[in-house]
């Protein structure tokens, strides 16, 4: 009894098969190439411009100068203060005096003349010349001329003073009102060289920042162009590997080399 031959048994065994994706050799130069730019652009120093503020314009200087004068209108309200102050001497009251006056006095003196003509005129008429009565008369007479008098002085007195009163309360308004112009004028140069000032600071300093944004972007400019060729690569890996454990039967060398193949075969599909 003769038996056939069996066919070879097979037994499981564990394998690791390793798969690994590379792209394309000068894909992997430029990435490595960009790498090593990246690398030296990063290693040089920046330099980057210090910031700068501009500094006071010559009207806001010129401003500076005119708010600390402190003395503007100082004379004028002085002269206004004396003005105000004053005491009229002899020689100044007569100025104000009415030029008139002494008309007035001789008018008067004239008319007592002709009053003591008329009473002596009387008592020679009636005998009575250079008596007691006529004597009485003339006092009168007197009294009242120098009355008069006194009345056109005082009268004449309080014109001047009057006079003199409305000049000086005049002086010392037009000091007030000349101290008060200085110091409204000065106020309105203050304000109006501090805003040319301020415009043409604001325009200086536009252009330091325009200035030192000029020059960073001229220092970051290698950098952007680094980012932009990254960007164009951004998301593809430099390698990629993938490792897989399966279970096969090792029934046969023949088994086994197809099984390799079939690997190889998953390999380069994948790629």
């Amino acid at each position: 009894m003769s038996g056939g031959g069996g066919g070879g048994g097979s037994t499981p065994a564990n394998t690791t098969n390793v798969q690994t994706i590379r792209e394309a050799p000068e894909i992997e130069a430029r990435r490595l190439g960009l790498m090593d730019e990246a690398k030296r652009v990063a290693a040089q120093p920046l330099n980057l411009p210090a910031f700068q503020t501009a500094g006071l314009t010559t009207e806001q200087q010129a401003a500076a100068t005119l708010a600390g004068q402190t003395g503007v209108g100082v004379p004028s309200i002085t002269g206004a203060q004396t003005a105000a102050s004053m005491t009229p001497t002899s020689q100044q009251f007569q100025q104000y005096l009415n030029p008139y006056q002494s008309y007035i006095i001789d008018e008067i003196n004239r008319q007592a003349a002709i009053g003591k003509q008329a009473t002596a005129a009387q008592a020679i008429e009636s005998g009575a010349f250079g008596g007691g009565r006529e004597g009485i008369q003339l006092a009168e007479q007197e009294r009242a001329r120098l009355g008069k008098i006194g009345e056109a002085q005082e009268s004449a007195f309080r014109g001047a003073l009057g006079a003199f009163q409305q000049n000086q309360a005049l002086q010392a308004q037009t000091g007030l009102s000349a101290a008060d112009a200085l110091m409204r004028g000065q106020a309105q140069d203050i304000t109006a060289l501090g805003q040319v000032g301020a415009t043409a600071q604001a325009t200086e300093q536009s252009r330091l920042d325009a200035a030192r944004q000029t020059t960073e972007r001229g220092i970051q400019d290698p950098y952007t162009r680094l980012s932009f060729i990254s960007d164009i690569q951004r998301g593809v890996p430099s390698s990629q590997q993938s490792i897989g454990q399966t279970a096969a039967p090792t029934t046969s060398p023949a088994a086994q080399a197809i099984g390799t193949g079939l690997g190889a075969f998953a390999a380069f599909a994948g790629k």
